[in-house]
C-alpha cells in the first residue's frame, strides 16, 4: 500500500484550519476517496496490480502532485491574510482537485 504521510498529515491539518472554506473540505474529501480507490488500483484489489518500472514511475508522478498541495498548504499558513483570501486559498483548491482527478485516474487505468 502506498502511504504518504506528509501529504495526510497536510490532508488533517485543512480540514481542522479555521482558515480554509467549504470548498476546501470538499475537496480534501474528494482527494481522500480518490486516494483509496488509487490505492486498491496500485495493490490490484480487482485488477492486475501495478508494478516494476510503471509503479515506479507512478509513485514519482503522484509524489509530484501531492508536493503541489503541500507546497500550496504551506504557503497560505505561511502567507498574510491578505495574500491568502486573494491568491493562497484559490491555488489550494486548485491543487486538491488536480490531485483527486489525477488519483481517479490512476485508479480508472486498465490492468
Amino acid at each position: 500500500m502506498y502511504v504518504a504521510a506528509p501529504a495526510l498529515r497536510t490532508l488533517s491539518e485543512i480540514i481542522v484550519s479555521p482558515n480554509v472554506g467549504a470548498v476546501h473540505l470538499r475537496r480534501v474529501g474528494e482527494v481522500l476517496v480518490a486516494w483509496a480507490e488509487m490505492n486498491e488500483r496500485i495493490l490490484g484489489t480487482d485488477k492486475s496490480p501495478i508494478r516494476g518500472d510503471d509503479l515506479d514511475e507512478l509513485l514519482f508522478s503522484i509524489a509530484d502532485i501531492e508536493d503541489a498541495y503541500v507546497e500550496a498548504w504551506h504557503a497560505c499558513e505561511e502567507g498574510t491574510n491578505d495574500w491568502r483570501t486573494a491568491e493562497g486559498l484559490s491555488a489550494l483548491e486548485a491543487t486538491l482537485r488536480r490531485a483527486a482527478e489525477y488519483f481517479l485516474e490512476v485508479a480508472s487505468r486498465r490492468g
